[in-house]
This record gives C-alpha cells, sequence and structure tokens, in this order.
C-alpha cells in the first residue's frame, strides 16, 4: 500500500515537476516591475520537453534546466536553455546517453559556468544514479560524474559549497536503512567524492532540496513516511559540516564531562583518606 502511494506521489510530483503543458513546451514568466505585463517565452521542440530549476544569471538573464525528448542523444536529455534579461534564447546544450537522463537541479557556479544534478540511467553503476555535470559560461561540459549503487539513486537538488566543492542532495535505495532514504553526497571542486550520508528508517524517506547553513553545515528537506504524525510528513534535516547529526551539543556536554570526572577524582581521593585512618 505503501509503495503504491509512494508511486502514485512521485508520479504526480514528476509531472508537476517537468511543468508539462497540453503542448508539452517550457514556458518563462518573468512578472518584471518594470512592466506590470511582464512577458513570457516557451522553447522547445516537437516533443515533450519540461523545465524543472531556473536561476537568474549575473547578467541579468536566466539558466533554465530540465529535461528534453526533443533534442539531445537519447529517450530523454539534461536539456540547459540559457536566455537574456528579456527571455530571448541565447544558447541551448543537451547532455545525455540513449537512456532516460532526467535533471532536477542547477546552479550558477563562482567561475561563471553552471552545475546541474539529476539521475541518469545511460551512465553509472546501476539502474539509476546521480548525475553530475560541470559546463562552463557557454554550456560546454567540463566534466560529470555518477555517484550510486546497484539500485536506484536519484539526485534532486545541488548548491555549490564554500569550499568551491558541491553537495548532492536526493535520494536513495542502494545504501541506507529503508526502502528509499535522504542521500547527501559531498564533492570536492572537480567532482570526486569526499563523503556521503543517508538519513532514513524503514519506511519511504525522500529528499528534495539541500542548502548549505551559515554555520558551514547543511540542511536538508523532504517527505518521510518513517518519522512524524501522518501518513507523509515534511522532514527537515540539520547536519554539521560533514554530514553528522550531532546526538549531543559538544561544547555543553565536554564541561559536564569533565565536572563529572573532577567529582569521581575528589570523591575517590576521600575515600583512600579514610581508608588509610
Amino acid at each position: 500500500m505503501r509503495f503504491r502511494i509512494l508511486l502514485i506521489v512521485t508520479v504526480f510530483l514528476t509531472v508537476c515537476m517537468l511543468g508539462f503543458t497540453s503542448i508539452f513546451r517550457m514556458q518563462l514568466v518573468d512578472c518584471l516591475a518594470s512592466d506590470p505585463q511582464g512577458w513570457t517565452r516557451t522553447y522547445g521542440g516537437a516533443n515533450s520537453d519540461g523545465a524543472v530549476a531556473l536561476v537568474q544569471t549575473l547578467d541579468g538573464g536566466y539558466a533554465l534546466v530540465g529535461s528534453t525528448q526533443s533534442f539531445g542523444a537519447g529517450n530523454w536529455d539534461f536539456w540547459l536553455v540559457k536566455v537574456d534579461a528579456s527571455g530571448n534564447m541565447m544558447w541551448n546544450q543537451t547532455y545525455g546517453g540513449t537512456n532516460i537522463d532526467i535533471a532536477y537541479s542547477v546552479v550558477q557556479t563562482l567561475d561563471g559556468g553552471y552545475a546541474t544534478a539529476g539521475s541518469t540511467n545511460s551512465f553509472g553503476a546501476g539502474n539509476e544514479d546521480f548525475w553530475l555535470i560541470k559546463m562552463d559560461a557557454n554550456g560546454n561540459m567540463e566534466w560529470n560524474q555518477t555517484y550510486g549503487g546497484t539500485n536506484r539513486d536519484s539526485a534532486y537538488s545541488v548548491v555549490q559549497t564554500l569550499d568551491e566543492g558541491y553537495t548532492i542532495a536526493g535520494v536513495t535505495q542502494s545504501f541506507g536503512a529503508g526502502n528509499w532514504d535522504f542521500w547527501l553526497v559531498k564533492t570536492d571542486a572537480s567532482g570526486n567524492m569526499m563523503w556521503n550520508q543517508t538519513y532514513g528508517e524503514a519506511g519511504f524517506d525522500w529528499a528534495y532540496s539541500v542548502v548549505q547553513t551559515l554555520d558551514g553545515g547543511y540542511a536538508l528537506v523532504g517527505s518521510t513516511d518513517s518519522f512524524g504524525a501522518g501518513n507523509w510528513d515534511f522532514w527537515l534535516v540539520k547536519t554539521d559540516f560533514s554530514g553528522v547529526i550531532p546526538e549531543f551539543p559538544l561544547p555543553l556536554i565536554l564541561p559536564f564531562f569533565m565536572a563529572l570526572t573532577l567529582v569521581v577524582i575528589i570523591y575517590r581521593r576521600k575515600d583512600s583518606s579514610k581508608s588509610l585512618e
């Protein structure tokens, strides 16, 4: 029953995220403060194309990411579209193999390029893997990395971190404690994995977004049926800089243990003194 509910929710969210319209074209709406009417633009081909994320770029334009069946090499490919401040397409690039590759997140990087994350069935170790792609300022691929095991693993969010590496959040069936778990992957500036952490229990736990926090740690949010009050609940997870959820606040615990140690030493000395008497 839970799997059916998960399947229905996943299909619904995927359709919504892909932004399918009746003509399966991507539509960007920008309500400019200087123009109450704003403007709209569509981008796409004869088949299905859907956008799921965008960022405003340093030049005042936008970078849109999603997936395309109209262009590229496979059934579905990552599609990155760069437009100017008025929504006019400047360039576009596709990335993918012969199978299904779905992009879910994009950031503009500190060097003026871009990084996108999503899932791939064309590359990697399993049925579906995290796929991180780094591009230059014109969308040309500089490098790509996959992360995953023998089962299904899908990335939904990426951020560039303070050390110029990347942190990717999504879901995994390959690792963790349950059917699906939150999966957080930290990489260096070249996409090499530095560490990874899973969060979840026996149920279904899906992470959809990640941010780096002001203290250098991370916060992830998604949905869970392992915890909470209902069938599905919001789940917010806060970690330290290594992706660990501390069980106790260390600065408070250390003084406590030091004080306890002193009490034990004093008690033992008093006890020894009484024995000598």
